[in-house]
């Protein structure tokens, strides 16, 4: 249910409005996360899109 709330919000501000988004998940591992692969996939199609991508290393704090 909060994977379709959260599909919706993205959707909504895709192209729109920038994003902020971080993890601590690789995209990989988001379809486990969502319990929906399909679901996973389009929010990611839409956050990776006119994106950049930081990747962080390091130890955790």
């Amino acid at each position: 249910m909060i994977c379709s709330w959260l599909f919706q919000l993205i959707n909504s501000l895709y192209e729109y409005r920038s994003i902020i988004l971080t993890t601590n998940k690789d995209f990989t591992s988001w379809g486990e996360f969502f319990h929906d692969d399909n679901v996973a996939v389009r929010i990611i199609d839409r956050v990776i899109h006119h994106s950049h991508i930081f990747m962080l290393g390091g130890e955790s704090y």
